[in-house]
């Protein structure tokens, strides 16, 4: 089951923003939203990196970008900007939203101890979010699973390597065995050789002249 919620963003927050504050950085990541909104992520992407080359401590347009890397499934990359959005921010519910999308990445990546911690925190900064909790119970239910299957395959290959020298005995045994039966056959072989042999060099004698006995008294 995948984790609730893609991600949450922050292209809404700038509808009001956009109408004042009309400056470079505002400026692209207006452009980079709307881009992102057509779904063309590598020119959103474009935007929110020159947003944050123009201001580097901009959380929003770290978070953002964050986004458009996330979009085009490069987890990596995401994640840091994630965590930079996360520290440069000081509202609390988008520093949750962040933390929220640190957890969301790692609950791709099956890392479910990392998504549980970046979850918590999330809840911490923003309590009455319901999708991370959501997302909370889901990693920490799939981390058991993944325990039980750890032990279980754990288990397996124990009673396997237990298992392993009884094969190998029986094996062993069955080597033995074979060879003895092999040199059982040898030793047959052979004596039927001799006894061949021996047939022979009678049967020879017998057609050889013999020298006769004189019956003679002298």
């Amino acid at each position: 089951m995948a984790p609730h919620r893609l991600f949450t963003t922050l292209l809404l927050c700038f509808a009001i923003i956009a109408a004042t504050a009309q400056t470079t950085e505002w400026s692209l990541l207006h452009r980079g939203n709307k881009a992102f909104r057509q779904q063309n992520f590598k020119q959103a992407e474009n935007y929110y990196r020159r947003a944050l080359e123009s201001n580097p401590h901009s959380s929003r347009a770290a978070f953002n970008l964050g986004d458009a890397y996330l979009a085009q499934k490069n987890t990596k990359d995401a994640l840091t900007q994630y965590f930079n959005a996360a520290k440069a921010e000081t509202d609390p519910t988008i520093r949750g939203m962040a933390y929220h999308n640190v957890g969301y990445v790692h609950h791709l990546n099956k890392e479910y101890d990392k998504a549980i911690d970046a979850y918590k925190e999330a809840l911490r900064n923003n309590p009455h979010d319901a999708d991370t909790r959501y997302n909370l119970v889901l990693a920490q239910k799939q981390r058991k699973q993944q325990q039980d299957q750890q032990k279980q395959q754990q288990k397996k290959q124990k009673e396997q390597k237990e298992q392993q020298p009884q094969e190998q005995q029986q094996n062993q045994q069955r080597q033995q065995n074979q060879q003895m039966s092999d040199d059982n056959a040898e030793q047959l072989l052979q004596l039927a050789r001799q006894a061949e042999q021996a047939t022979r060099r009678k049967m020879e004698q017998a057609r050889r002249p013999q020298p006769r006995q004189l019956n003679k008294n002298w």
